[in-house]
C-alpha cells in the first residue's frame, strides 16, 4: 500500500477536505440566516459564533478524513498515517477557523501589519520597524483567492462580506480586532488589482502609559506630567500624523491620563481601533460605531447621527477616533458641548497643514458656513496639536524608523487677519530633541492654574527632559 510521500500530495489533500468542509460551513451559516427570523433571540447567529464554528469543524473534519481513508482503500493506499491525519487536521481547523497561513504573524504581539501582494510575496512589518517579506504562503492566485473569499464570509457573515466581481473590495473587522482590506485580483476574477492581496492592520494596544512612550523616545520624560495636565485640565487635543506614524497609539495612552471617574463616549467609523472598553483604566466608556447600508440599501448608521446620539448620554468627554471629511464639523460641534472636551487623530505629513485641513474637512461638511464661522469654531474648540511623525533615517537602509511627536501647536485664538493665531509651542531643534521654545497663551496657562497645576511647570526650560 501506498502512502503520502510528498508535500504536494498533502497539500492537495489539504485543499480537497478544506474545499469539502468550507463548504459545508458556508451552508451551515447561510442556512442559520435564512433561519435567523424564528431563532430564540439568546442563541447568537452563526456567523458570529465561534465556538459553534469550531463544534462544527470539527465533527465535518472527522467525517471527510474517514471518507478520505475509505477512498485510499478502495484504491488500495493505506489509511492516512497518525503523523499525517494531526496535520492534516490542524492546516484544515487553521484554515477554516483561523487565518490560515497567517496564523502565525495573526498571533505574533509583536507584528503589527500584515500585507499580502501576491500568492509569493508577504510583507511583515514588526512593532520595532522590522519589515520582512516571507515569500510564498499560498501555491497559486487561485488558493489565495478562494482563502479570501472564505475568510471575509465566516468574519462578516453571508449579507455584508461579499467579495466577487459586483464587490471586489472588503474592509472588515477581524475577532481579535485587526482591519482587514481584502482586493480581489487577477484577470481570471475581473477584480480592480493584477493580483489578489490582502492589507491587515493589527492594533498592537500595550497599554503602557505616556510614560512607556516616553521611554521608547517618543517625547522626553519630562512631557509626560505636562501631557497628563493638559488633558485632565480638558483640553481638547488633536492628534496628527502621516498614516502610521502610531496616532491611534498616542490617542489611546493620553485618553489612558483622564481620571477613572470620567464617562468617556467614543465614536468611530465602521472599526473599533480604541477599545477603551476593554482598558481598566476606563471603567465607563461606551463605545458607538457606524455602520453601512445593508444589500438593499437601508440601515446605515452615520457619524453625525451617533454624535447627536452621544448628547442624551450623559458624557463627559466625547471622543471621535478619526477625522475625514464630515467628522471634523461633528467633533468640533460635540467638543464644543462636552463638559471636557475631546480627543481625535487627524491624517497630516505635517503640523502647519493641520489647521487648514481641518477648516476644509469643516467647509466640505457644511458649504453654507462662511469662512469667518470656520475659523471662529476651530478657534473656540481646539486647544492643541500634537504632531507624531515616523522618523527614518534616508541615508542608511537598515536603519529602524523612530516614532517621534515632532511639534505640538497651540491654538490661541483667532488671527487678527482672519485664520488662526497659532504657536508651535514645542518643536524640535538643532539639538535633535523636543523641547518647548514658546510660553503658552495666558488663556491655556489660567485653565491649568484653575485645575490646580503650576503653570511656571509650562515655561520654557521647565522641568527635565
Amino acid at each position: 500500500m501506498t502512502t503520502i510521500d510528498s508535500a504536494e500530495e498533502r497539500a492537495a489533500l489539504v485543499r480537497f477536505v478544506t474545499d469539502r468542509v468550507a463548504g459545508r460551513l458556508v451552508e451551515a451559516i447561510e442556512a442559520d440566516e435564512h433561519d435567523g427570523a424564528e431563532r430564540n433571540g439568546s442563541t447568537p447567529a452563526l456567523s458570529g459564533d465561534a465556538r459553534r464554528q469550531q463544534l462544527l469543524v470539527g465533527s465535518w473534519l472527522s467525517e471527510e478524513i474517514a471518507q478520505v481513508n475509505q477512498d485510499r482503500l478502495r484504491r488500495g493506499a493505506s489509511p492516512l498515517s497518525e503523523m499525517a491525519d494531526r496535520d492534516i487536521r490542524a492546516r484544515v481547523v487553521a484554515e477554516l477557523t483561523g487565518t490560515g497561513p497567517l496564523e502565525p504573524y495573526m498571533t505574533d504581539p509583536s507584528v503589527e501589519e500584515i500585507d499580502v501582494n501576491s500568492h509569493t510575496s508577504t510583507w511583515v512589518t514588526y512593532t520595532d520597524g522590522r519589515k520582512v517579506d516571507v515569500g510564498a504562503l499560498w501555491e497559486s492566485p487561485a488558493s489565495l483567492t478562494a482563502y479570501q473569499k472564505r475568510l471575509a464570509r465566516r468574519m462578516t457573515g453571508t449579507g455584508e462580506g461579499r467579495l466577487d466581481t459586483q464587490s471586489p473590495m472588503l474592509t472588515f473587522q477581524a475577532d481579535d480586532g485587526s482591519r482587514v482590506v481584502m482586493v480581489l485580483g487577477g484577470r481570471s476574477e475581473h477584480g480592480v488589482s493584477t493580483h489578489p492581496r490582502i492589507a491587515i492592520r493589527r492594533f498592537v494596544l500595550q497599554r503602557e502609559g505616556l510614560g512607556g512612550l516616553a521611554s521608547r523616545g517618543m517625547f522626553p520624560t519630562g512631557m509626560v506630567s505636562q501631557l497628563e495636565a493638559m488633558v485632565r485640565c480638558g483640553f481638547t487635543i488633536l492628534v496628527s500624523g502621516p498614516p502610521g506614524a502610531g496616532k491611534t497609539t498616542l490617542l489611546t495612552e493620553l485618553l489612558g491620563a483622564v481620571s477613572p471617574r470620567e464617562r468617556i463616549i467614543t465614536v468611530e467609523k465602521n472599526l473599533l481601533e480604541l477599545k477603551l472598553e476593554d482598558d481598566p483604566r476606563h471603567p465607563d466608556a461606551p463605545a458607538l460605531y457606524t455602520r453601512h447600508a445593508n444589500a438593499e440599501g437601508e440601515g446605515e448608521i452615520t457619524t453625525r447621527q451617533l454624535v447627536e446620539l452621544t448628547r442624551r448620554l450623559n458624557p463627559d468627554r466625547v471622543v471621535v477616533g478619526e477625522l475625514v471629511e464630515d467628522e471634523a464639523l461633528d467633533m468640533l460641534d460635540v467638543a464644543s458641548m462636552c463638559k471636557r472636551g475631546s480627543l481625535a487623530t487627524i491624517h497630516a505629513h505635517t503640523s502647519d497643514v493641520v489647521v487648514q485641513r481641518l477648516a476644509y474637512y469643516v467647509s466640505k461638511s457644511n458649504t453654507s458656513l462662511p469662512e469667518f464661522a470656520v475659523w471662529s469654531l476651530i478657534a473656540q474648540t481646539v486647544d492643541f496639536i500634537v504632531h507624531i511623525d515616523l522618523v527614518r533615517n534616508e541615508a542608511d537602509d537598515d536603519a529602524v524608523p523612530q516614532r517621534r511627536v515632532t511639534s505640538i501647536i497651540e491654538i490661541g485664538g483667532l488671527g487678527e487677519r482672519g485664520g488662526l493665531a497659532t504657536t508651535e509651542v514645542w518643536s524640535i531643534g538643532d539639538s535633535g530633541r523636543l523641547t518647548q521654545v514658546a510660553p503658552l497663551s495666558t488663556r491655556h496657562l489660567q485653565r491649568l492654574r484653575l485645575a490646580g497645576y503650576d503653570p511656571r511647570s509650562f515655561a520654557p526650560g521647565s522641568g527635565p527632559s
